[in-house]
Parts: C-alpha cells; structure tokens; sequence
C-alpha cells in the first residue's frame, strides 16, 4: 500500500491528507479544525508558537491537550519548536520567542447543537444518511447550514411561550413530589449546591418547596431564600382535568392549590415591557410601554415569585424563505430536553381547514371563482361503505344557504367547502395534492375536506410556498421541490461535496455568487401549478388576513396571505402564512390526545397571536409589501377567476375589521 501510495503521489500531497485527517484532539479532525477549535484562526492566522503547539497535539492529543494541562502542552510545544530550530527551519531567535509566547486559548464552542438542537438534529440525520455515520468526525466535513440564529431564538422563545401560556390556560396538574422530615432537608441541601445563594434571574425556573399557605399567599423555599408567591401569581392553577377542555378557570384560594411539603415550580416575577408577551386575543394592539417604576419595583422585590409547572402541550415552529427555500427556523417541540420528536418534520398532524387551500386553488385551477355560489345548507353524506351519517357542520352552528366561493374560503365555513370538494371529486384533489408536493398517504373521503387525513407540517409550509412562488419550485436540478436545511458541505480542503446555495446568498463571498450565477444559469423553475392559479389562491388568503379571524395580525400591521385549521376536537391547532419573503407555519396541539385544547378554542385564539408575536419579533427589519406583491404575465390585478364552473352570483360584501388606531406608543416598523 505505501509502495503504491508512493508512486501515485508526491510525499507533500500524502502529508497534506494525513495533516487534514489526523485526529487532534477535542472534537478537531485535521490542522485547520484545530486551529479553529483553539485559536478561532485560519491557518494563515496562526502564530509559530500555535503552530507547534497543534503539531505537538498528533502524538497524544488528549494527554498534551492545552484545554487538559497548560503545562504539558507547553513542554509538547516546547519540544517541537526545538525540532524546528534543530532543522533550521526558523532563525534561533524566532524559535526562542516563540518558546517564550504563552499559551492563549481562544476555545469555540459550538452552540449550534445547544441553541438550534431540533435543527441540528435533522442536519446530523442528513448527513449520515447521504454520507455515513462518520462524516461529521473521520471525514472532517464542514457543515454550512441555512439556520438563521435570530430566527432560531425568537422561534424557540415563541414556542417555550406559547406552550406554556396554553397550558396555564388549562391548568394545574399538582406538584412534582411532596416532602417531609429527612427529605425535606436532603432537598434543600441540593438547592443550595444546584441554585448557589444569587438573586433569583428573570425568565429562569427553579424548583421550590412550599413552606407555608394561607388563603392570599404562600411562602416557598429556594435554598436559604424564603421567598413570597401571591395568590394573583398562582390564580390560574384550577384543577386540570382531561375530560374538561374548559379554560382559563381560576382559584379564590391558595390554600385550593398549595401544601406545605408540595415541590413545586417557580420564576421570579419580573414587571415592565416584557418579550412582546402581550399578544393575546383580547389585547389587539399592545403598547409594550414600560411602567415607570419597572427597575425600582424589580429591584425591591427580588423575592416575588409565580408558579410554574412544566408545560403539557407542544408548540412547532417552522419558517423558510420561499425565494431561495432556506429553511431559517425549525423548532420541532416546546422543549427538546423533555422530547426530541421533531413535530415538524416527523409528525403527521391533522391540518383541519389549513388543508382548503389546497382544493380551493384545484377550483380556482378548474374555472370556479370568486363569486361562484356553494351551498351553505345542512347536507347529510352517508359513507358507502359503513353506511354512517356525517353532517358537517360550521364554526358557529350557522348556515348562511348561499355564499360565495371568497366568502367561504374568508370565514372558513364548513358546509360550502365539502359542497366544493364534492363537486370536484376526491380523487382529483389528491391528484392536485401530490402536485403539490404531499408524499404522505392521503384518504381519498369526503372528511378530507376538512384536513382530517394527517399531512407533515413541512409539506403543509411547501404547499403554500408554491402559492407565494406563484406556482413553481425552486431552480435547483434534481432537488426542486426540497427545502435546503444545508446549504454547503465541504471538505478539509475547501472542496464543495455539496453545494445548494443560491446566488443571492448573503454568506457566500464574491467569487461563490459567479460561481453560483454561472452554475444556475438557464435553468427554469419547474412549475407546480399554474401561475394565475397560485395568484388567485394568494389573493383569498391575504383576504383571509385582511378580513377574516386574524384581527390580532392585522393589529401587527403585517402584511400576510395564510389560513387557520383547528382539528376535530381541537387536538391541532395550525396557521400558515406567507409575506412577501418568508412562509412560515405555527403548529400547537396534544401529542398523546389526553386534552383537547379547548372545547371552543379555534386556531385564531392559539396560533394566530403566537404567529404574529413570533413574526414582529423576527422579521420586523424585512419590507412589508401589500399582498400579492407580484402579478404573474397576462394576468390582471383585479382577476377574480373565470366563473366558467357553477353559477356566478354576485360578489359578497366581508366584514372588514379595521386595526385600531395607532398612537405614538405603539408606533412599530414595517416586517
């Protein structure tokens, strides 16, 4: 092997692969690794002294690691150099200073894994799957992937919120344990060891043990710290119950939910303008204005705290950028410590009526619009094979008889969107799905009308991707239809092993965005769907917005085109939404169906305010364009479809909900 090795390549290109394979130390697999992983330099950046001390590390690079012992990599170091001036490699006198430099580490740490882990994850899965198990660590490969680190914070702190202020929502399922006697003061020993003897910090949670109760307040214990939790901070804590899907009940009492000996959870109260946490349903238009004593009141009362608990239902939040099909945010759960399940690209959920669009773009595509009339009047369908009755039935209860096709779609009314799914046949709108990207298996019925055949919430995203597309996939040969987690792998060398970046990437450097514009020139974007199908379809969900049930989003000033879906028994709540730059979806609901998540709650009293809190919060610096922002060739702007399909009635008025008023305090810029 070294014979043949030998006549095949130069002695320096057989050295250059082992410097780049060699393992040297603390995760770092060849030269330039290292040097990133100690010193957070290029090769070029490194000094003689850093340089020794990395060639140092291929003997034994755990024993000589200068994260280990300083003085052991020192000497390790010490002895390379002397090699160096041995061989008169460098003059004396630059060997001598380098002898003298001190070791000064600069470590990276790679927060990927520990701020964006359902991310990284799916990437980690990626790899191994195209490129083996030992990619990431032998092969040395570098990973540069299309994750967005403002967007991955906000979308796990949108989530961690969402699923906690729904499960406050429906109450309190009790304490961790209860303790006494020698338990009790085990307990508090390890508080003190885990939670030291500091303030307690804002947004953390700690356990506690509850100490005292009466009617008004309790006393709970944190270590040494007695601190007070009143009754306004535990209100919320009725009873839950799996078989009541009734929410926001309160308690009168704290002795209702609280024992002396109860382990309970518990953050400090903090006051002022917090995280954008005011967006709820019945506050439109929040100010965030602090109070004018938020530092003084905080500072004097550090020992003020609100009980917590660890949240029951689960929060996914998925976002990409519809021009280059980056995907910026991915967060597959509430809580990826508790569940590593990746909700949103290994769950199959039930969409409810985020799955109209899909059909209602397949009548728009077949000669129905906007004014076609559909029946809104009570339809018995009786299943041909078991013979049951369905009736399906609206939000409300109520039938208008006659609406039109906008008016359906608008105020996502039941009844006419199965008289429209019929009349298109089934099968069709599962063809027109796959169309649309769908691969999971699809139940051809007439409750697919209603999204009860469960879709992977990606393929929902990609779905409505395509309408903001205007009804193509992305130029990318071979991987079209593919959101891009990873936008390059390279090897040691620089090399790209896989290249799905486009030329508009804001992280490639002048020469990458030739190489991409030459690499993509010619190539057309395939098409999905018609364009002025995709454009009709866009038009009825910025109506949705502008009109229908997402007044918390108008009141955000964002402009958007999407739509809400709440499952049967409210197990699913989902809104996905594009503006003019990203799509992005908001999943909330049970994994284990034991609650439901209300009995009348719909998705635009869950999902909606959490989708506009999440998409101020990121997305608040990107243009804001009205909705459509594009008009495809030979179409024109005020097209409302053709009316060739059913009868053309006259076009409904929607009830237009105007966002209140804006003041100096809630004065916010564009998204």
């Amino acid at each position: 092997m070294a014979r043949r090795l030998e006549a095949r390549y130069s002695k320096n290109a057989i050295l250059a692969v082992y410097m780049n394979h060699i393992y040297l130390g603390a995760g770092a697999w060849g030269v330039a690794a290292a040097a990133r992983r100690y010193f957070q330099k290029d090769l070029d950046q490194l000094t003689l002294a850093e340089c020794a001390l990395i060639a140092g590390l291929a003997k034994a690079p755990t024993a000589y690691s200068p994260i280990r012992s300083i003085k052991l990599a020192t000497e390790r170091r010490n002895v390379v150099l002397d090699k160096i001036a041995q061989y008169q490699l460098e003059p004396p006198i630059v060997v001598e200073a380098a002898k003298h430099e001190p070791i000064k580490l600069d470590l990276y740490h790679d927060v990927f894994p520990d701020r964006m882990p359902y991310y990284a994850e799916h990437v980690r899965r990626y790899i191994g799957e195209r490129y083996g198990g030992d990619a990431l660590g032998a092969q040395g490969l570098r990973i540069e992937t299309a994750a967005e680190p403002t967007w991955e914070d906000s979308a796990y702190d949108s989530a961690d919120y969402g699923a906690r202020h729904q499960d406050k929502r429906e109450g309190w399922r009790g304490p961790e344990w209860r303790l006494d006697g020698a338990a009790r003061e085990m307990f508090l020993g390890r508080q003190r060891t885990l939670y030291g003897g500091e303030p307690l910090a804002h947004g953390k949670r700690y356990l506690a043990l509850v100490d005292k109760v009466d009617k008004d307040h309790a006393e709970v214990l944190i270590g040494d710290r007695r601190l007070q939790l009143p009754l306004r901070n535990m209100k919320w804590a009725a009873k839950w119950q799996s078989g009541n899907a009734e929410n926001d009940a309160e308690v009168d009492s704290a002795i209702a939910v609280l024992k002396p000996g109860y382990v309970v959870w518990v953050s400090r109260e903090m006051r002022g303008a917090q995280r954008y946490h005011e967006w709820t349903l019945e506050q439109k238009n929040p100010t965030w204005a602090a109070r004018d004593d938020q530092a003084e009141w905080n500072q004097s009362h550090s020992d003020i705290v609100k009980l917590e608990q660890v949240p029951h239902p689960q929060t996914a939040i998925f976002t990409a950028d519809h021009h280059t099909g980056y995907v910026v945010a991915m967060v597959g759960g509430a809580d990826y410590d508790r569940s590593e399940f990746n909700r949103t690209v290994q769950a199959c959920r039930q969409p409810g009526s985020t799955y109209k669009p899909i059909y209602y773009s397949l009548g728009l595509d077949q000669g129905f619009g906007f004014d076609t009339v559909l029946d809104d009047v009570k339809v018995d369908i009786v299943d041909p094979v078991t013979g049951e009755v369905w009736t399906p039935t609206n939000l409300e209860g109520t039938m208008d008889g006659d609406v039109t096709l906008e008016y359906a779609l608008v105020f996502s009314k039941n009844i006419p969107s199965v008289d429209l799914f019929r009349r298109l046949g089934a099968q069709n709108v599962v063809n027109w799905a796959r169309r649309l990207g769908f691969t999971t298996k699809i139940f051809p019925d007439d409750a697919l009308a209603l999204g009860a055949s469960c879709s992977r919430l990606d393929e929902m995203a990609r779905a409505f991707t395509v309408f903001a597309r205007l009804g193509k996939w992305w130029p990318r040969p071979g991987r079209e239809k593919n959101w891009v987690y990873v936008r390059r792998i390279l090897d040691r060398a620089g090399n790209a092993v896989e290249d799905n970046t486009v030329a508009e990437d804001p992280e490639l450097g002048t020469a990458d965005r030739f190489d991409r514009s030459a690499a993509l020139a010619g190539i057309e974007a395939p098409e999905a769907i018609a364009p002025r199908t995709a454009y009709l379809m866009t038009k009825l969900l910025a109506h949705e917005v502008e009109y229908g049930f997402a007044s918390i989003l108008r009141a955000t000033q964002v402009n958007a085109a999407g739509k809400t879906g709440t499952s049967s028994a409210t197990f699913d709540n989902m809104f996905i939404a594009f503006t003019s730059k990203f799509t992005t979806l908001v999943w909330m609901g049970d994994d284990k169906r034991v609650r439901a998540l209300g009995k009348t709650d719909a998705a635009y009293m869950t999902v909606v305010p959490l989708w506009a809190r999440y998409m101020y919060d990121a997305a608040r610096s990107y243009p804001n364009p009205q909705i459509p922002w594009a008009v495809p060739p030979g179409v024109k702007p005020d097209d409302r479809g053709d009316h060739s399909k059913g009868v053309h009635g006259p076009q409904m008025d929607l009830i237009f909900r105007p966002p209140p008023k804006k003041t100096n305090d809630d004065a916010r810029p564009p998204v």
